[in-house]
């Protein structure tokens, strides 16, 4: 597991280099107007640094016997690949359904059948509150247009 984790860190390292790099190219304007690249540049050097992490604590980590653990368990492929059926569905139903109802759809089944299952209360209730909070922070105070699907909503 040490090396996966030595391997994926570097490759993060690597595209943290590429996003600052690429944000070189647009003005980063001033800390009170920030321009375009600002945002693409911090998000680079935190990726930067918390990949660099990543890869200190696995080369400090003590050596496990590799042989016997897989980089991602058998037992999990199922729900990974569930997740991301639901994902692509996710971005096709959006503009049908609407981004409220689409997102808590998606949202119930994360909680559901995710990777760590809840209970439905939990998952119906969570999912519910998340759909509401983002519909409420971008549709009615960042007044961003979000999909309304062909309920209206």
């Amino acid at each position: 597991m040490r090396r996966y984790d030595q391997m994926s860190s570097l490759v993060w390292l690597a595209f943290s280099i590429y996003i600052c790099i690429a944000s070189s190219r647009l003005s980063f304007g001033s800390f009170d107007h920030p321009g375009p690249g600002f945002l693409p540049l911090l998000v680079g050097i935190f990726l930067g640094m918390f990949s660099i992490i990543a890869f200190l604590q696995a080369y400090l980590s003590k050596v496990v016997d590799e042989t016997t653990s897989s980089w991602y368990p058998k037992e999990r492929w199922k729900k990974l690949i569930g997740v991301l059926t639901v994902m692509f569905a996710y971005a096709f139903c959006l503009e049908i359904l609407g981004f409220l109802l689409t997102t808590f759809l998606l949202l119930i089944f994360l909680f559901r059948y995710g990777m760590e299952p809840k209970r439905w209360v939990v998952a119906i209730g969570a999912s519910g509150i998340a759909s509401l909070s983002s519909y409420a922070v971008f549709e009615l105070w960042l007044r961003t247009q979000l999909p309304r699907g062909i309920f209206g909503f």
